[in-house]
């Protein structure tokens, strides 16, 4: 311990030193358990029941921290859905009735409160309620609060936890971080600020900056206990795992006594690995979590489990951690995982033990999941054709009975062992895969049979979902194609429709040197994107025309942004001089060599992946002409471009060859005859080329309603960048 008080509030007040993310080394002796096994008790931090020790004595101020955690609350989910609107808001108030009789000490939100960043009126008006309700009264609270609360709620103009507002009587402190789904909005503001600004709720582990994390603790302090509270919100998960691993993201803990702190760290992620291919499939591994810490509490993860389990190091026995799952409080999916039991969990702290032990809820909707396997059709039964379903003697379709059949089944259960306090309508899932002899058979309306228990079951839309498995023949070629696409990195193998985030993790880890600035990573994962979109039905000529538009879209981006940029201070006007002419002289490099470049192709040849076919270089004009010139003139001392006078658009009734059509000038002859390739502009504002060969231009003195052929202004593609 720390010793006296006046000692220990010595180095409070600069109570925090930095400590990496990086695991703490330290050797392992030859009589040490392997790390792989759970410690013994001369190690292990967690107990079974922290009752058995002790009582203390009268007027002694009590040691043990009890805290009563969930997460996943969820508020607001299925408000506009008959049935089950209010199942989230009375499963949270008896949240709040738990934690009032139990008389904890606080409650641990794991994040998600509300199921939406931006929650309704009367979502918002409920949840108010219940805090103001169960919140604010006149029991005492035992917590002292040592750590600076300005950094600890750096988010809030209030530098205090809010039972230490004297305009407040708050007798249950309520600590939560944010979930992904109240996570930050547009300006940096999340649901649950508002409640923190109105003092309801104590909002902590919020990090406006992705790029370095410095989280640092809230200290609490009740007797001879002290807990050290981290907390992180919801992080993008690939984001959070490259801080651990380049070291941006610091712990700070006690400079002093650090060792007689029970640390508990909160967080919001993803924990199961999940399919590469998407967008789910980051997740934060456990072995990158620092190895000082005692008690994990993880949400985001639906799945209730009951006991904490135990994580152990790698250096040595007993310097491992454990974590608590607790699973959301109402199911917003319709799987088994959602359909365990859902609990609470009363944590009790003293010293550096903790014991756990899982509350049940009694209001959540009872919900029941099952599969029906349908692979062989009764003898007797057998349909004539495959159009026809097979049906019994009475009529009705064989397959339609056995679901039935099986949802009464269910149906029983749910009713069976539903309580007291729960809803009368249970949640029903009932999975119908065909397979077998069924495979070649119509499949029953799902929808349909769900109606027909619409006030039996909470859920009669969605009640019944069809599935059909695929042939052994079927089965096998994905199999095989699955293999095809798989790409294999340092990761193991990952799937090739997951492109752009490999080439984003590759540039994103390449040193700064190597790193690209003009064309993003992103940018070119999309761009190589459109070439899938050949496999797709799509052309080769089309993916080069998108991805020559992704790419000259970035480009367009850091002209804009180089056009903002104030200009560097230049000491004489010759240097100015000097940076034009230079400038100039890349521009008509650039121009002549694209004007060099030839603009037919061979007759008979026709190559899709030939950019010449889409991109002609603008012919010489004359004066008379009054043609469009492109952007890329010098610019003047202003920044402007040099003007030029630009005709305007004329429209005809001429006809071309099909594919190579070009519009002439209504009421007056046609200026120039096209080239041997028709010339046509396309809406990206480049010139396609067909080989076909045009009509001859009329005469001049053709007038009035005469159909005169002529060329559409062409374009150039814009080579400069500035």
């Amino acid at each position: 311990m720390c010793g006296s008080d006046d000692s220990f509030e010595d180095f409070v007040a600069d109570s925090q030193m930095p400590t990496s993310s990086v695991r703490r080394t330290r050797e392992t002796e030859e009589s040490e358990v392997a790390c792989s096994q759970r410690p013994d008790a001369a190690h292990d931090t967690m107990v079974e029941d922290l009752d058995d020790d002790v009582k203390p004595v009268r007027d002694e101020v009590d040691d043990v921290i009890k805290i009563l955690v969930a997460t996943d609350i969820h508020c607001g989910y299925g408000e506009n859905k008959p049935n089950i609107h209010m199942d989230a808001v009375n499963t949270f108030e008896e949240v709040l009735q738990i934690a009032t009789e139990q008389k904890v000490d606080m409650v641990l939100l794991g994040g998600d409160l509300y199921h939406e960043n931006n929650p309704s009126r009367e979502c918002q008006h409920r949840v108010t309620q219940l805090l103001r309700k169960y919140c604010l009264n006149e029991n005492p609270i035992s917590l002292e609060f040592l750590s600076d609360a300005s950094v600890n709620f750096n988010q809030s103009v209030f530098d205090h936890v809010n039972y230490y507002d004297q305009n407040l009587n708050v007798g249950l402190p309520i600590f939560t971080i944010h979930g992904n789904h109240d996570d930050l909005s547009g300006k940096g503001l999340t649901a649950l600020d508002l409640l923190h600004e109105a003092g309801l709720v104590n909002l902590f582990g919020k990090h406006e900056s992705i790029q370095e994390f410095l989280i640092s603790p809230i200290l609490l302090r009740k007797g001879e206990t002290r807990l050290a509270l981290y907390g992180l919100g919801s992080q993008r998960d690939d984001r959070l795992v490259r801080a651990f691993k380049d070291e941006n993201i610091t712990f700070l803990r006690p400079n002093a006594g650090a060792e007689d702190w029970f640390n508990l760290f909160v967080l919001h992620q993803n924990r199961p690995r999940r399919a590469m291919h998407r967008s789910t499939g980051n997740y934060l591994p456990e072995s990158l979590i620092p190895q000082f810490f005692d008690l994990l509490v993880w949400g985001h993860e639906h799945e209730c489990k009951p006991d904490p389990q135990y994580v152990a190091a790698s250096e040595a026995v007993g310097d491992g951690f454990y974590i608590l799952q607790p699973g959301s409080t109402v199911a917003t999916s319709l799987t088994p995982e959602e359909a365990l039991q859902k609990n609470v969990f009363l944590i009790k702290i003293k010293g550096r033990k903790f014991a756990s032990k899982p509350i049940p809820l009694q209001t959540v909707r009872p919900m029941i999941c099952d599969e029906l396997l349908l692979d062989k059709i009764p003898p007797g039964c057998r349909p004539a054709t495959k159009l026809d379903r097979p049906r019994n003697r009475d009529g009705r379709y064989i397959d339609e009975m056995a679901i039935e059949a099986k949802l009464n089944e269910m149906i029983a259960r749910a009713k069976a062992k539903r309580g007291p306090r729960q809803p009368e309508l249970p949640l029903i899932r009932l999975k119908v895969i065909y397979d077998g002899e069924w495979l070649n058979i119509t499949p029953a309306n799902a929808k349909r049979i769900g109606l027909r228990y619409e006030n039996t079951v909470a859920n009669a839309v969605d009640m019944v979902t069809i599935k059909k498995n695929i042939s052994s023949e079927a089965r096998a070629r994905r199999q095989r194609g699955q293999q095809n696409n798989e790409l294999a990195d340092e990761l193991g193998h990952v799937s090739a429709a997951n492109l752009q985030t490999m080439i984003n993790d590759y540039f994103t880890h390449q040193p700064l040197d190597d790193q690209m600035t003009v064309l993003k990573p992103f940018g070119i994962g999309k761009a190589l994107d459109q070439y899938s979109e050949i496999e797709e039905g799509g052309t080769a000529a089309s993916a080069n025309r998108n991805f020559d538009n992704c790419l000259l879209a970035q480009i367009g981006v850091v002209r804009n942004t180089l056009k903002k940029m104030p200009l560097p201070p230049i000491e004489s006007l010759s240097d100015m001089e000097s940076f034009r002419d230079l400038i100039e002289k890349d521009l008509f490099e650039l121009k002549k060599a694209d004007c060099e470049r030839p603009v037919t192709a061979p007759e008979g040849e026709e190559d899709d992946d030939d950019e010449r076919q889409f991109y002609m270089p603008q012919r010489p004009q004359r004066f008379d002409e009054q043609e469009e010139e492109d952007d890329d003139e010098p610019m003047n001392s202003d920044d402007e471009p040099v003007s030029t006078s630009t005709a305007k658009p004329t429209r005809g009734r001429g006809r071309g060859s099909r594919g190579g059509a070009t519009r002439g000038t209504r009421g007056k002859t046609a200026r120039a005859a096209p080239t041997r390739a028709q010339v046509e502009s396309d809406d990206d504002g480049f010139v396609v080329l067909d080989d076909s060969n045009s009509p001859p231009p009329p005469p001049r003195a053709t007038r009035g309603r005469g159909r005169a052929k002529a060329t559409t202004t062409t374009r150039k593609r814009d080579m400069s960048f500035f």
